[in-house]
């Protein structure tokens, strides 16, 4: 299995991809991150990463999952109106491949309004409300798989979201 990590620039959420990373590695999945420059890019609490690849230029062909991580960058900014990275989702999506989110990195796959009927993990509240808009069903279970969208609430359910990922 080939997952691309996909991160903020900046203010990606450190704890998240660093667990993917160790996980993934567990289970030989390849992980590659993704951003949106691949300029180094600086995790909220100073990791840094330099992403492989232009998240604009993945195609749904190339991996088996699209993954987004969640972190303070999102919200700042807002990848969810970043329409290239929403074409992105879609293609993925549109090509039956999996496509996740980790808490508010839900917020880009939602604005990519592949959601529609399908369950979302229990998230914060302004992300609980951009899944409703986009006609999502928010549940109580902190990680969830409906149809090919995988969503997690937050970092501490990481484990278990891997598991979920590599049935």
């Amino acid at each position: 299995m080939k997952v691309a990590i996909l991160i903020a620039p900046k203010d990606f959420k450190d704890e998240t991809v660093s667990q993917l990373q160790l996980l993934f590695g567990k289970k030989d999945i390849e992980a590659q991150i993704v951003s949106l420059t691949l300029k180094t890019c600086m995790g909220y609490h100073g990791a840094t990463l330099k992403p492989q690849i232009d998240a604009r230029s993945i195609e749904a062909g190339t991996f088996d999952v699209l993954l987004i991580a969640d972190g303070p960058g999102v919200e700042s900014l807002k990848l969810y109106d970043h329409r290239p990275l929403l074409d992105v989702v879609k293609a993925f999506h549109d090509n039956n491949k999996k496509v996740a989110g980790i808490g508010n990195g839900i917020r880009v796959i939602a604005r990519a309004n592949v959601i529609k009927d399908t369950r979302i993990a229990k998230t914060d509240e302004d992300t609980e409300k951009l899944v409703r808009l986009y006609r999502g069903k928010p549940s109580d279970d902190f990680v969830v798989t409906d149809k090919n969208i995988i969503t997690a609430s937050d970092a501490s359910n990481v484990p278990d979201f891997v598991s979920v990922l590599s049935q």
